[in-house]
């Protein structure tokens, strides 16, 4: 809990006495999401800690008293609603072990750098001009649909400025992912797949890290779960140049966007012309400016833990600190759906049903493309190359 608290002061976030409770408040939600999740009639259902998460934050938001908080949260409760702060900790905490990647990376960056940055522009483009999907809703739903879930959505929504339409995505992809963990292992079995194509397929196509083990696990073999892992540990990587690429064409994006509004405008009056002239022009930020404040700063903190993982830790130790990170790095997941669970509203998603259905459907597209896409690629990398 200090580390957390030190953490966000040194963001320099305001830390009232409350956060106490409310953090233990969080913590406590996240640690009964987990016990529920870990029975074994749920765990065999593939429910993961981050449906229930999800519910029991959402439960408690909508169990306060509306009129009280005015429709929104408590101070106690507000201070700890930090899914950005969560998701970023677990995604530094993925360290990836370069001697593990080695054999499997070329083929792993086959089967997860192709059609992921294809198919993340394509659905985007559908959601935006076919569905008629807010541009930055369209694209956190593809990117998190293509990339890694959760980290993905955050990442990107800082890149667009977004970051307040992260949670509804973010909310649809936990839960609908539910029947991709079950149902791939049990195809791949019947169609005879291969452990390595089942594992890179897994791993191309489920979001969270956490999941594809899940599913390799379903599958029942130990080279699946470890070429799944792989896999998925290259299309995290993706994260960090796709979010640099997004941030660039969105600033170019609404510069043309402001551009085109004063050439459109003609309210420019002489008076104004002149009072504006003997004021001093306000300095115009740059692009570099633009990108290094929008850019998921984390995603620095991604590679430099790698980085440090494979030059300070013995190797005999890695194994240990990477299944020590991991478990932290879970943990601090859980927090970042209770936090997601707490955002959500009934009232606004009753309002917001029309973009509900349409995110949910445009989900499904990207998920039915992202799952026969990184089949073929990985049939592709891993039988026939």
């Amino acid at each position: 809990m200090f580390l957390v608290w030190l953490a966000l002061w040194s963001c320099g976030k305001s830390i009232p006495s409350y956060f106490i409770f409310g953090y233990t408040s969080v913590f406590f939600l996240a640690m009964v999401s987990k016990i529920i999740a870990a029975q074994t009639n749920v765990k065999s259902a593939s429910l993961s800690d981050s449906i229930w998460a999800i519910m029991l934050g959402m439960i408690v938001r909508n169990l306060l008293p509306k009129e009280r908080y005015n429709n929104g949260m408590p101070a106690w409760l507000k201070i700890v609603h930090q899914t950005e702060f969560y998701i970023a900790i677990s995604l530094v905490l993925l360290c990836i072990d370069f001697h593990i990647l080695g054999p499997l990376a070329p083929k792993a960056l086959l089967v997860s750098w192709i059609d992921t940055p294809i198919g993340f522009i394509l659905v985007s483009w559908l959601g935006y001009h076919y569905m008629k999907i807010d541009l930055e809703f369209a694209t956190i739903t593809s990117g998190a649909t293509f990339i890694c879930g959760s980290s993905a959505a955050i990442a990107l929504g800082n890149s667009i400025n977004a970051v307040s339409k992260t949670e509804l995505p973010i909310a649809i992809i936990s839960i609908f992912t539910i029947p991709s963990i079950i149902a791939l292992p049990y195809i791949a079995r019947a169609f005879g797949f291969s452990s390595e194509v089942s594992g890179a397929w897994f791993g191309g196509c489920v979001d969270s890290t956490g999941a594809v083990i899940a599913s390799a696990t379903i599958y029942g073999s130990k080279e699946a779960v470890d070429t799944a892992a792989v896999v998925k540990m290259v299309q995290n990587i993706i994260i960090g140049p796709l979010a640099v690429a997004v941030a660039l064409i969105w600033a170019h994006r609404e510069e043309r966007k402001a551009l085109r509004a004063c050439e459109d405008t003609e309210k420019f009056t002489t008076e104004v012309a002149s009072s504006h002239s003997s004021k001093e022009t306000p300095k115009k930020e740059s692009n570099w400016w633009i990108l290094w404040r929008r850019f998921p700063k984390f995603v620095l903190g991604f590679l430099a833990t790698a980085i440090f993982f494979n030059t300070a830790i013995p190797a005999n130790f890695r194994a240990t600190t990477n299944s020590s990170a991991f478990i932290i790095g879970e943990w601090f997941s859980t927090l970042s759906f209770v936090s997601i669970g707490l955002g959500l509203n009934l009232l606004t998603l009753k309002r917001d049903a029309k973009l509900l259905a349409s995110l949910s459907l445009l989900y499904v597209v990207a998920q039915m493309v992202d799952i026969l896409t990184t089949l073929g690629l990985s049939i592709l990398a891993f039988k026939i190359i």
